[in-house]
């Protein structure tokens, strides 16, 4: 055990590299496809969706995440299961990944472990209670599966001309001997070095908001050091998807640095829903929720609330549709036989038993009255009434 400046006690192993997933991007690079590096994502799914959209894939191009996929935003399962799912994404392993696995149990159960929960966890553990609608033995198997997962990834990518990994390097450390504890969790030791700690690639990181890194809140940041080709020595990419003053997501192509940015989707941006700070004039003042609250308000109720939210939602959506359908003749009687759709019966407008038309709200039926064509010679325009029934 190793005892981090975030005063936690973690198993702290060596480097994890993949060998042939390097190769591969590297052919890709060679061969002209792009490779794009993209930050914390944190558990914005919709904002992380419209980003790769922008991106527009072509099938050969190929998206790393530089870890901390999950934790603090709305929907941290969600990102999960896309990311497990999608061919052309690659992901690292961030410091949020490596608290949220302590939870995997040597007997292989999953038991939430509580410094990860009190730094984002629950928000996490919440989306996958809500992804499970409710079930929580099903939300417990599928973070176990997923935090399995998660444990199995890279810590850095090191390519021709490009190192990939959350952090950053130690630069008092030879910098292939460096493990688990500089490349996932290290901060001011790395981003305030002067000189490039490798002096023929261009790291690109994560994990320290860029609004630490440069002026500029919600920016890619460049290290002012330069190597020998002109290219940065760092360059940060957290540009921070709830910094609260210009909320993004930011993706780089490693190649040709040519960057590409999503603003947070108002869905995302539960940080605006739980400010509890008054605007006040003079120097701003950190924002923060309820009960010192520094993450989604899924959190709060370990996402009960939002699954109840979600049932009303749904209620309504399922009225609002019935009665636009009843307004055009289809009707919802349960009382009566007919074909069961979604819990529903359809009943097509038709004649009832004792000869009389059951009368529907709203206009049912349409009857168009036209005027013949005019003769030659007459401006007179055809007149055109229409009478609903």
């Amino acid at each position: 055990m190793n005892s981090l400046s975030c005063k936690l006690n973690l198993p702290l192993g060596p480097s994890l590299r993949d060998p042939a997933l390097e190769a591969d991007l590297q052919a890709r690079l060679d061969d002209g496809h792009r490779i794009f590096a993209i930050g914390d994502v944190h558990g914005h799914l919709a904002t992380f969706r419209a980003l790769l959209h922008r991106l527009d894939l072509k099938p050969e191009d190929r998206v790393v995440c530089l870890g901390d996929m999950i934790d603090r935003g709305p929907n941290s399962a969600g990102v999960v299961a896309l990311i497990r799912t999608h061919p052309q994404i690659i992901c690292l392993k961030g410091n949020h990944e490596h608290m949220a696995v302590q939870s995997v149990q040597p007997d292989g159960t999953f038991e939430a472990w509580q410094p990860w929960m009190k730094r984002g966890g629950k928000s996490t553990y919440a989306s996958y209670i809500v992804q499970s609608n409710g079930d929580l033995y099903k939300a417990k198997d599928r973070m176990l599966d997923d935090f399995m997962w998660l444990d199995t990834l890279p810590t850095q990518l090191v390519l021709d001309h490009t190192r990939l990994v959350h952090a950053g390097y130690d630069p008092r450390m030879p910098i292939d001997m460096q493990g688990e504890k500089e490349l996932l969790w290290i901060r001011k030791e790395w981003y305030e070095h002067e000189g490039a700690v490798d002096p023929s690639r261009t790291v690109f990181f994560g994990h320290t908001t860029t609004t630490k890194l440069a002026d500029a809140a919600g920016a890619v940041a460049f290290s002012s050091n330069q190597l020998a080709d002109g290219r940065p020595a760092w360059v940060g990419l957290d540009v921070g998807a709830y910094n609260h003053v210009s909320p993004n997501l930011a993706a780089i192509d490693i190649a040709t640095f040519r960057i590409v940015q999503q603003p947070t989707l108002r869905c995302d941006r539960w940080f605006e829903r739980i400010n509890t700070r008054s605007k006040q004039k003079g120097k701003k003042k950190t924002w923060k929720g309820q009960e010192n609250l520094r993450e989604a308000e899924i959190a709060r109720s370990f996402g009960l609330k939002a699954l109840a939210t979600r049932a009303k939602q749904n209620s309504r959506s399922t009225l609002r549709a019935q009665r636009a359908l009843e307004e055009v003749g289809v009707v919802f009687p349960p009382e009566l036989n007919g074909t069961s759709i979604g819990g529903y019966r359809i009943y097509r407008m038709s004649t009832m038993a004792d000869g009389e038309m059951e009368k529907l709200r709203g206009p049912t039926s349409f009857r168009v009255y036209r005027k013949s064509t005019p003769l030659h010679g007459d401006n007179t325009r055809p007149s055109r009434r229409v009478s609903l029934v």
